[in-house]
């Protein structure tokens, strides 16, 4: 066999070796469409043209997504080759055009953003959409990340495969070296889109594929596969601890939204930060990193025993309160900025403003009913005290709430019911029996409940 022969066979290995990766990553039950997300770089223009050659793909509905960013002045012209490349394929391509807002994190944390709520808007149920990343991305993702100060479940890089929205990404080629790709993009003679951002220093991934990766594979060759095989090690161990930081959850789960602040301290380093990630996570929390992490431990959770200490995240904030750690919507912990409102006689329900809640009045029967005079609506100021039902003494309102557990951050959203200057109850906590006295027979409870505890 001739040195051009062997050439001929050892590139039709080459493009057999990256079809049959996209064929064992997509399922063999698959019939949902199957998705290529098409920057018309090189690498997904090389996953397209592959992909096209898969009956098995196309049976299921091969098709391409161009998402179209904006930040280019050539952003349309990409746009049409996009379409034009998969034309040629016979694959039908969807371009999305996206706003990638920058506000609050980098312009490359915000056109993944962008990506993936196109992804989202395209796949149906059981969908899939393959992405082109390949060996050199996943090792330079999990350089980055040990350079950020990824924890340990951080160093798992990109998944093979993940459930995204009502389908799934894939990403066939996370163990193919780029030079594989490469050489089938030229034997294909594809001609694909060069996005001057992928030469631009300023983004960390640029500086580390342009200036740092050709140093570090001059000195290791291997140095791809070697972090690769790490990533795929380190996903394992993630899932396990991800497993273990949800039994935690479900361990150590206290009110809502609030965990056991012993439990947690209990805890190693790694499935502390892993609980409180997955934590902040299922509250569509922005997880905290390793800094936050640290500082939460030391000015929250160990504060003294009087403090009210508070570290916000984002629009949210981790809150101590006796033995719990809580995270909460700032909405939710702020003081009511009211003066006074009306529960007007003849109504049976009471709307307040400023997402504090409705209220309703009740009869005997838990059926609405209206009540027979008007009371006033306010909130705390300081001093307020009332006899609770069933009492002997007048007490102080504050006392009341700290012997029923009430945080701080919640007395001050608590609507206290006037008649004048007398205090009559402060709703969903302590009523007085004066209260029966002029609502006789009638129980206020939360709107949407048919009866008050």
């Amino acid at each position: 066999m001739d040195r051009a022969a062997a050439a001929q066979i050892g590139s039709s290995g080459d493009i057999s070796a990256l079809i049959e990766a996209i064929e064992g990553t997509v399922s063999a039950a698959q019939t949902a469409p199957v998705w290529v997300a098409f920057s018309a770089g090189m690498d997904s223009s090389t996953l397209l043209a592959c992909a096209a050659r898969s009956a098995r793909l196309r049976e299921c509905g091969l098709r391409a997504l161009h998402v179209h960013h904006g930040l280019h002045a050539d952003a349309d012209a990409w746009a049409a080759h996009a379409v034009a490349y998969a034309a040629q394929l016979d694959v039908p391509c969807e371009v999305l055009r996206v706003r990638v807002d920058a506000r609050g994190q980098g312009i490359e944390a915000a056109a993944r953003s962008a990506r993936h709520a196109a992804f989202q808007q395209v796949l149906t149920p059981d969908a899939c959409m393959l992405l082109a990343h390949h060996q050199e991305d996943q090792a330079e993702t999990l350089l980055l990340r040990v350079l950020r100060g990824a924890a340990v479940d951080g160093l798992g890089a990109m998944r093979a495969r993940r459930a995204f929205g009502l389908g799934t990404l894939l990403r066939p080629w996370l163990d193919q070296p780029r030079a594989r790709l490469a050489k089938v993009a030229a034997l294909l003679n594809l001609q694909w889109i060069e996005d001057p951002a992928n030469a631009d220093l300023r983004h960390d991934r640029c500086y580390l594929r342009q200036q740092v990766w050709p140093l570090l594979v001059h000195r290791f060759p291997a140095l791809g596969a070697r972090l690769a095989r790490l990533a795929e090690h380190a996903a394992s161990v993630s899932d396990e601890l991800e497993q273990a930081a949800q039994a935690t959850l479900t361990r150590l789960a206290g009110p809502a939204n609030a965990l056991q602040i012993e439990g947690l301290l209990a805890l190693s380093d790694a499935l502390f930060g892993a609980t409180l990630r997955r934590f902040a996570l299922l509250q569509g929390v922005t997880p905290p990193g390793f800094h936050e992490l640290a500082r939460l431990r030391a000015q929250v959770l160990l504060a003294a025993n009087d403090a009210n200490p508070i570290q916000r995240s984002g629009a949210h904030e981790f809150r101590r309160y006796r033995a719990h750690l809580f995270l909460l919507p700032q909405a939710q912990t702020k003081a009511a900025q009211l003066g006074e409102v009306l529960w007007a006689a003849g109504s049976h329900t009471l709307h307040l403003p400023e997402d504090l809640g409705d209220w309703q009045a009740l009869d005997s029967q838990g059926q609405p009913t209206a009540v027979p005079c008007t009371l006033s609506v306010r909130w705390r100021r300081g001093g307020e005290r009332l006899r609770p039902s069933g009492g002997a003494h007048t007490r102080d309102l504050r006392l009341i709430f700290q012997e029923r557990g009430i945080p701080p951050w919640q007395r001050e959203r608590i609507a206290l019911l006037f008649d004048g200057k007398t205090l009559l109850a402060a709703l969903g906590v302590v009523h007085s029996d004066e209260l029966a006295v002029r609502w006789p027979g009638i129980v206020v409870s939360p709107a949407g409940l048919s009866n008050s505890p």
